[in-house]
């Protein structure tokens, strides 16, 4: 560029912008204001360059030369752009991260290091747990709240993080949310290639990964929609043992007056009867194959389909029974579904008739287990040859109990309705578990100590709170609820703050799109390059 045509400041006064087909930002300037022979006022403007989108300066032409003698080329200094990275996205984070109270949080429990694992957690989010590359991540993000690191500094940190301060941590987070309010438990599991993470074992895989694994159990707020706590254990001990521990370790940490909502997993009476002993309040479903949930569903199929029953919320019916369960008084709540019976007589008869097959390819040396016995009546007298028939009985009696549902609640007060409400929030923490492994990369486990694997976890929930909140925001408002969080995040990196040679920050224009953005997420243009 040549002088002549290097930026020039803008002039302060007479100017005025107009657009030009391709996007060109062409400025004028007005020479001489009058009224015209009609009396209204007008001017005479002359062009005198075209707006450098970058530094918000005047490219000027040779008229404006002519108009400003005293603006001699050689003389200019003109800042020149020595950097643009992105902007958008990390002071987004960094916004959600306050408002959440996360950020001051961190700074409480970890005064030393919390600039460098909040980093890390938004690295996360943009990026996923590879810690590989947020070298390259921080020359790209325009990151002013701590220094540029590596992976191998990355996983020093995560090592350095105790259980101790872990556990501090917990306990403010829990203080700080501060909601009585119903909580969802489930568990998932992390694999990994590691064989040095002493509580990496042989499990049931949820990923069907041939790998050992850890298991990850977690509280999730239904009514606030994010994480609250979470715990790693030995990746062979069944889920449904597991509760008991978990409880108390949570009521340790101050989750107290709280209502479990839990999966039919759960449901065993030591489960059971540890929670009625410690005055934990549940609401859990109940197995469909138990005799009692057949005796409730027979029991309750001749009245359930009055309007009085009808919850219209969900086009379904919904009655309550006192049942006793291990010796402790619930209330079932029994639902029938249309739209479930139609579903589940489709499965069912989808089920026998693989059955069918099964039973005809097989020969009389195979032995036939309880499954086919369950729908069809087995004749073994013929020599080599399986002789059965359907027992219609049987499928009668399976689809007279077909869109039935039972939810099981140790809270009374709650009616058939509030308490399908509470149950159906659940897929809350399922949604999240989702979020956790596949959009932070968290279903396979890259590390190869347990602290460093305890640490890079516990960044991972970290990253999970923002992006949580973050979501719920975007979906709640009209203007973005139609927007995916990927698509919020590519709009937010792509808005760029340039550095210049006189070490002023500028912010390249925004889009209608990303103005909406960071007005949902409570933005300010000031916070893009602050």
């Amino acid at each position: 560029m040549s002088l002549k045509n290097a930026p020039v400041p803008m002039p302060e006064k007479r100017v005025t912008y107009k657009k030009g087909p391709n996007g060109t930002i062409y400025v004028y300037l007005t020479v001489r204001a009058y009224r015209n022979k009609n009396g209204k006022p007008t001017s005479d403007e002359v062009a005198i360059g075209k707006k450098d989108t970058i530094t918000g300066q005047l490219i000027p032409n040779r008229r404006y030369y002519e108009l400003f003698q005293s603006a001699k080329p050689a003389k200019l200094h003109v800042p020149v752009p020595q950097r643009v990275q992105s902007s958008g996205n990390i002071a987004s984070l960094m916004e959600i991260a306050n408002q959440t109270g996360l950020s001051d949080i961190l700074q409480k429990c970890f005064p030393d290091k919390w600039d460098k694992m909040i980093a890390c957690a938004f690295y996360m989010i943009s990026e996923g747990n590879v810690m590989m590359y947020i070298d390259d991540w921080f020359d790209e993000t325009n990151v002013k709240f701590t220094d540029r690191m590596n992976d191998v500094e990355c996983s020093k940190l995560f090592s350095s993080i105790t259980e101790e301060e872990r556990n501090n941590f917990f306990k403010n987070w829990i203080r700080v949310k501060g909601e009585q309010e119903y909580i969802a438990y489930d568990i998932t599991s992390i694999s990994t290639y590691s064989r040095k993470i002493d509580i990496a074992e042989w499990g049931y895989n949820r990923d069907n990964d041939a790998l050992p694994q850890v298991n990850l159990g977690m509280y999730y707020g239904v009514t606030s929609h994010m994480p609250i706590y979470y715990n790693l254990y030995n990746g062979s001990i069944p889920d449904k043992s597991y509760l008991e521990f978990m409880m108390t370790d949570a009521n340790s940490l101050g989750i107290l007056d709280a209502c479990f909502v839990l999966d039919r997993a759960f449901v065993t009476e030591s489960n059971f009867n540890y929670m009625y002993e410690n005055g934990f309040d549940f609401i859990t479903a109940m197995p469909g194959n138990r005799l009692e949930a057949q005796r409730l569903i027979d029991k309750s199929k001749h009245n359930i389909r009055k309007s009085a029953n009808r919850i219209s919320e969900y086009g379904l019916y919904g009655l309550s029974h006192q049942v006793q369960m291990y010796g402790n008084k619930l209330q079932a709540h029994i639902y029938y579904d249309p739209e479930k019976q139609a579903f589940d007589e489709k499965e069912l008869y989808a089920h026998i008739e693989r059955l069918r097959v099964d039973l005809e390819n097989m020969n009389k040396a195979k032995r036939v287990s309880k499954k086919y016995k369950d729908y069809y009546t087995i004749d073994n007298s013929v020599q080599d040859k399986f002789i059965f028939e359907l027992d219609t009985a049987k499928v009668d009696e399976k689809l007279e109990r077909s869109g039935y549902f039972i939810l099981l609640s140790s809270k009374p007060e709650l009616n058939s309705s509030e308490v399908l409400k509470i149950y159906r929030e659940r897929d809350v923490i399922e949604k999240n578990f989702e979020q956790f492994k596949n959009r932070l990369d968290f279903k396979r486990i890259r590390a190869h100590w347990r602290k460093t694997m305890e640490g890079k976890v516990f960044i991972g929930f970290l990253a999970l709170i923002i992006r949580a909140y973050m979501r719920r925001k975007i979906k709640d408002d009209p203007q973005t609820k139609h927007l995916t969080f990927e698509k919020i995040m590519i709009e937010l990196r792509k808005i760029k703050s340039v550095t210049l040679s006189d070490m002023r920050e500028v912010l390249i224009p925004l889009t209608k799109q990303q103005k909406t953005i960071l007005s949902v997420l409570s933005v300010t243009p000031e916070a893009l390059t602050a």
